[in-house]
């Protein structure tokens, strides 16, 4: 009997969730706020927020949160922070770091890069609640899990050393064994220099560990190896973290978190992820979540790493392009393929939306039954707000980003006035608000000048044109230049004068009929590829011998401005 899969990777996970029959079930998502954080953490954002909706479908009481890590410590800072900054507080956890600019309304530096993240959720249609690490550590629940771990410090380690040691070269297998002989797996945040760990010029961190546990007085003594200060604390009143393997499985536990997704560095086979389901399971007494693995977002050929500033974040997608894309773009693609997001593919990404648009309201046929079914599911999980009954207003991206290279040399009235003539050739008969047509127009334009800024930036050759193949960049010279005009011969002057006489002769020409005309002229008139006449003209218009699509483009100049321009005699 042949295997039947299922319409959508999603649902996988989802039956999986199903199976557990519980009553209440938790998805949550985890970062760590040391900079700007890039938009790959939108790849479990976005999948926990589609498998809550599929599963509020069914009823399904849900908890979905993100767990800001406001408490790690600062290994590092990224190379746009301020040097003297970056050395006064190394070692300090996020959340006790103050803002690192001059902003107004942020309690520290966790606050400020963690809230520019969740400041995005709305446009990006994720429902998820916020919980700032630091402030769960003050909770008793979190108070009692450090009890449990320090409790259970020789079965964690011996969790360890199954995990990890297979991992290790001989080298640093005899150090993580000499490491774990005095380990407790807790630190101490230094009641005098606020410090959690020292990190030596070399990079190597140094930790204020536990150094012993009293159970009966509840308490823990610590040295701190910044400044050098030591005693004891009681576990209510002073500051610990758990060991960030420990931490995890204790957060899991604390919530009961159903499904987690983690990048495939975590997931590795006895990776962080493995030792936290067997710390879950032994120390907590909680199963654990469903294991999700999805390899990484690069941003074209690099990795992305908030840590070394190789970013690009929600905030500056969300300038350039609509929300719904990306959603589209993770919902697309198994979490098991890496993605690779190159600005210069927009148009692409645009191109499949359309078509699954079309597909969702019967416009247009998929291609079979799989892939309509396909499109169809993930059409609703790519929306941000309420779906419409009908097929929203929206113009075409290439339009809007060929359009508002234009600005020039057409007034923003012009241009609004054009794009609702294409929205009613499109078939649609509601107007498009004014202020709805600006918001597209910037974003094209920021489009337009990252691209450019890519290609400036770019030193292999090679790169800037393929990049090239992909996009249409130019500009529109005030005039033409003297060295086209007199390059040009009589037949490709006539060709221009004979396309000048049809526009001046012809009134409501759509594309289809300017483009045609061109080949006519060329073909039958001169007696010359078409090819040659429709590079002269682009070299007339833009000063270079291709562009967008010629029909279409024409039609978005200014009629008069357009005639004059070909008047070349």
């Amino acid at each position: 009997m042949q295997k039947e899969y299922p319409i959508h990777w999603l649902e996988e996970i989802i039956n999986k969730i199903l199976d557990k029959n519980l009553s209440e079930i938790t998805l949550a998502t985890g970062k760590t706020p040391s900079g700007h954080i890039h938009m790959g953490i939108l790849r479990e954002l976005i999948i926990c927020d589609s498998i809550r909706r599929k599963l509020e479908e069914n009823r399904k009481k849900i908890n979905f949160f993100l767990f800001i890590d406001s408490l790690d410590a600062a290994k590092r800072f990224p190379e746009y922070i301020d040097k003297t900054f970056t050395k006064k507080y190394l070692g300090k956890p996020f959340s006790k770091i103050p803002c690192p600019v001059d902003e107004t309304g942020y309690n520290s530096y966790a606050d400020y890069f963690g809230t520019e993240l969740i400041s995005t959720f709305k446009q990006f249609g994720i429902k998820a609640d916020v919980i700032w690490t630091h402030e769960l550590y003050q909770d008793i629940i979190m108070k009692d899990k450090i009890r449990i771990s320090l409790n259970n410090t020789d079965k964690i380690k011996e969790i360890f050393r199954k995990n990890i040691l297979p991992t290790l070269d001989e080298k640093n297998r005899k150090l993580f064994i000499d490491t774990q002989k005095n380990w407790f797996p807790a630190m101490v945040i230094c009641e005098k220099c606020g410090k959690m760990q020292k990190i030596d010029e070399n990079g190597s961190i140094k930790p204020n560990r536990v150094l012993s546990y009293d159970k009966n007085k509840d308490t823990v003594s610590f040295s701190c190896t910044s400044c050098g200060n030591s005693g004891e604390i009681t576990i209510n009143k002073g500051e610990l973290k758990l060991n960030w393997r420990v931490d995890w499985p204790a957060k899991w536990a604390i919530f009961k978190t159903t499904c987690e997704p983690a990048g495939k560095d975590h997931s590795v086979k006895g990776g962080s992820y493995d030792t936290g389901l067997e710390i879950c399971k032994i120390i907590f007494n909680y199963d654990g979540p469903i294991k999700l693995s999805y390899e990484w977002l690069r941003l074209g050929d690099q990795d992305m790493k908030t840590s070394k500033g190789i970013i690009f974040t929600p905030k500056k997608y969300l300038k350039i392009a609509d929300p719904e894309i990306l959603r589209m773009l993770f919902l697309r693609t198994p979490p098991n393929k890496h993605i690779s997001f190159r600005l210069e593919e927009l148009y692409q990404l645009y191109d499949y939306y359309e078509k699954m648009e079309n597909v969702y309201y019967d416009i247009e046929h998929a291609n079979s039954e799989t892939e309509e079914k396909f499109l169809k599911y993930i059409y609703p999980l790519c929306q941000t707000s309420r779906i419409s009954t009908k097929k929203p207003l929206r113009l075409p991206f290439k339009y809007l980003t060929t359009i508002v290279q234009l600005k020039t040399i057409l007034k923003i009235e012009g241009i609004y006035e054009k794009a609702k003539k294409i929205l009613r050739y499109k078939g649609f008969d509601e107007n498009l608000p004014f202020n709805d047509f600006e918001t597209q127009l910037n974003r094209a334009q920021k489009w337009i000048n990252e691209i450019k800024d890519i290609l400036k930036n770019e030193k292999n050759e090679s790169i800037k044109r393929k990049i090239l193949n992909k996009v249409t960049i130019f500009e529109v010279p005030d005039n033409v230049s003297e060295n086209i005009k007199n390059n040009l011969s009589l037949t490709q002057k006539l060709g221009i004068k004979l396309l000048k006489m049809f526009l001046i002769s012809n009134k409501d020409l759509s594309d289809e009929v300017i483009q045609n005309k061109i080949f006519d002229i060329a073909k039958n008139e001169l007696k010359i590829k078409p090819q040659k006449l429709f590079k002269t003209i682009y070299l007339i218009i833009i000063g270079k011998e291709f562009g967008p699509r010629l029909g279409p483009f024409l039609l978005m100049l200014d009629k008069d401005w357009l005639i004059n321009r070909l008047s070349i005699e």
